[in-house]
Parts: structure tokens; sequence; C-alpha cells
């Protein structure tokens, strides 16, 4: 069992009452719960849980760090204060959430790391991913060894020279064919689908889905855009 983050989504209420309505949406998807609730939709258990966004707290609208709607968990699950700037939050209603910043960061980060590696690599022969390798030495270890293989992936022209520039190997990767594809407009659109997400999500309507693939991450982002603004979203650390 580890411990992981679900994002549940409540519908609107008193502030005060946030925990309340988070406790009944968590409640079937408890390990001890009674035989008699039946079982969610998907087998996810938890054993505890509490707020705690650490690591993937939502970003506060400028303007409204010190709403009094907004979430901050007081203490982390060790029991240690937490500190959490006002320009963050673990949760609170979704028009209090900045949840445009971080996709349009993630985007402008996924074009600059797409137009880097093809501004470099159009000096080089054409670059071949290290799958390609693999699947080489996979296919005939003996007369291919993974030695082997990951040398003549290393000595292609473009990725020998990459690896002698730091800088841009931090931003592209050390298989950029791989991790940033050929397509622009679907390596943003990616990196913005992963800009929100957590572990997982708990719907309004008590779904809770694994976001654990592409499809989910657009579906999660979908859905937190897409929920009413007095509606809660909130940020919850569970053992499961």
């Amino acid at each position: 069992m580890a411990k992981e983050r679900v994002t549940v989504c409540v519908p609107p209420c008193d502030p005060g009452d946030v925990v309340q309505a988070i406790t009944a949406a968590m409640a079937p998807f408890d390990y001890n719960r009674d035989a008699g609730v039946g079982d969610p939709d998907v087998e996810t258990w938890w054993d505890y849980w509490q707020i705690d966004g650490r690591g993937c707290e939502f970003l506060v609208v400028p303007g409204h760090e010190d709403d009094p709607r907004l979430i901050r968990g007081a203490k982390a699950l060790s029991g240690e204060p937490r500190n959490v700037p006002p320009t963050l939050c673990d949760g609170g209603p979704r028009g209090l959430l900045d949840l445009e910043t971080p996709r349009a960061r993630a985007a402008a980060e996924a074009s600059r790391a797409f137009d880097a590696w093809r501004d470099f690599a159009k000096a080089y022969p054409p670059v071949r991913s290290a799958s390609e390798y693999w699947a080489r030495h996979f296919a005939d270890p003996e007369n291919y060894p993974r030695a082997q293989a990951l040398e003549d992936f290393r000595t292609q022209p473009a990725i020998a020279a990459l690896l002698d520039t730091p800088e841009l190997e931090d931003l592209v990767g050390d298989d950029p064919v791989a991790s940033l594809g050929d397509d622009r407009d679907s390596l943003v659109r990616h990196a913005m689908d992963s800009a929100l997400p957590s572990n997982a999500l708990l719907t309004l309507d008590g779904r809770w889905l694994d976001v654990a693939n592409a499809e989910r991450r657009r579906y999660f982002s979908d859905y937190l855009i897409g929920l009413p603004a007095d509606a809660y979203a909130v940020r919850v650390l569970y053992h499961g």
C-alpha cells in the first residue's frame, strides 16, 4: 500500500462543511467500511486520509490569496506543521483556483523543448529512438548485446552532440525522439493535460478514477476546468 493523492470534488457548500463533504465522498472507498455500503466502481481503497496537497498544491487566482474559502491543511501526515504560501492552497472553490497558469507554463516548456531539439538536430543526420536499438537487442540478444545497443544509440551524431550539451539535454531528455515525438501540437496538449492531475480523481457523482494514462489525464483536466465555479476541488493525501 502507498500514499497517493486524489483530487476530491464536492458540491458547493459552506466552508465549514467541506471536510464533512469530503468525508462523505470518500466513505464508499473506506477499506474498513460496512459490508452493506457496496463496492465502488473502481477497486481503490484507503485506510486513512487527510487534506494535504504538498507537492501538487493549486495556484490561487491572483488577488484572492486571503479568501476564507481556500483550504490549507495545517499539518503534514507526520504531524509536522505545514507552511503553505499564500499563492498556493490545497483546494477551494474552482473559481478561486488558477488552473490556466500551470497549463500555460507546461505548454510553453514543451514548445521550447520541441523547437530547441528541432533546431539542434537539423544539423545532423536523422536520429533513431533508443527503442529501435533495444528492440533489435531483445530480438537477438546473443548477437546484438545490450552494450552494443547502447553504444549504437549514443554514438549517433546528434545524440553524441546532445550528451555534450548538458543544458539542452536537461531540457529535451536523453532520448528526445521518444520523449518529444514529431507532432508539436500533440506534445503541447499532452504537457497541458499533465499539468493538473493528481493520482486519482473523485468526481461530484462519486466516481473514483485512477489517472494512469493520457486519456485519463485529459479527462481530469477537462473535468476540473468544467466544474461549477463554486464547487470545491481539494487535494487529499490517502494511504491506499
